[in-house]
């Protein structure tokens, strides 16, 4: 028996120092760089060099129930279903809606060259980056009190004409990092787009409101039955950057319709548009 360990050790060196091997090798013929600044990796970094990493702008919104994309995201929601309200039911309100957490991995700004993590993704096709840093968003998370009781993971959906075209949705990249980290179940099918949708990128605050409005719709027919709609108690809501939160209310609206108030949905990205 003892034989027999020491050998499996023996080949479990050699398949590492092989795989060190090939990295190296790869690395070579091939030098991989830092999402942030571009220079070049060395073999023990993974998509972001160590000066990078050391400094990189961390939100640290998941240690606050109340933050600056959190409170945004909640006033976005309660104007919303203010003037969803009809006068006759004022008298009988709905049922009110639970505080949605919300957090973001870093801080997003123009100048930076932190930009680049979710740009990366979503317009160069780096999708193990992507996976990358949502691997990274999901342990911030996990290590959260707000986001531990999360079971239902749900990444905001492109319309299936521009999917085609980019080959991969990024929201569903990195929420599946998240869901791995969090060991919740990663759904793609309760929540669809209705029509295809302007950029965001150029439009307004108001643009972007009425851009999103209705552009989502939540369906239960695909949700895996040994779940079960009754067990779910928190969604979160996956996106690649959160700027006004047009587009996370417009998908909060949808899931609304589908679960009951008594379910939490609250929102995560790997960056967030302004100042913390």
């Amino acid at each position: 028996p003892g034989t027999h360990i020491t050998e499996k050790a023996y080949l479990c060196d050699m398949k590492r120092e092989l795989s060190s091997w090939m990295k190296a090798a790869a690395d070579f013929l091939l030098p991989r760089v830092c999402t942030v600044c571009g220079d070049r990796l060395h073999r023990a970094e993974n998509h972001i060099c160590l000066p990078c990493l050391a400094d990189i702008p961390l939100t640290r919104f998941w240690t606050m129930e109340h933050n600056p994309m959190a409170d945004r995201f909640n006033r976005l929601i309660q104007k919303s279903l203010e003037e969803s309200v009809p006068d006759d039911c004022l008298e009988n309100p709905r049922p009110r809606e639970r505080y949605a957490f919300a957090a973001a991995l870093l801080i997003y700004k123009d100048e930076s060259g932190y930009k680049n993590i979710p740009q990366q993704l979503k317009y160069h096709g780096n999708v193990a980056a992507g996976r990358y840093f949502g691997r990274m968003l999901g342990r911030k998370l996990a290590s959260s009190e707000l986001f531990q009781d999360v079971d239902l993971v749900i990444p905001v959906p492109l319309h299936r004409m521009r999917e085609w075209q980019r080959g991969y949705n990024q929201a569903e990249v990195i929420a599946a990092g998240v869901a791995a980290e969090l060991e919740a179940v990663m759904d793609c099918r309760i929540l669809a787009r209705r029509r295809r949708t302007k950029t965001q990128t150029k439009l307004g605050i108001e643009e972007k409101a009425a851009n999103v409005a209705g552009a989502f719709k939540a369906q239960t027919e695909g949700f895996e039955r040994n779940a079960g709609l009754s067990s779910v108690r928190h969604i979160l809501l996956i996106d690649d950057v959160f700027t006004t939160g047009s587009t996370a209310a417009a998908c909060f609206h949808a899931l609304r319709s589908v679960f009951p108030p008594s379910v939490r949905i609250s929102v995560a990205t790997l960056a967030f548009v302004g100042e913390v």
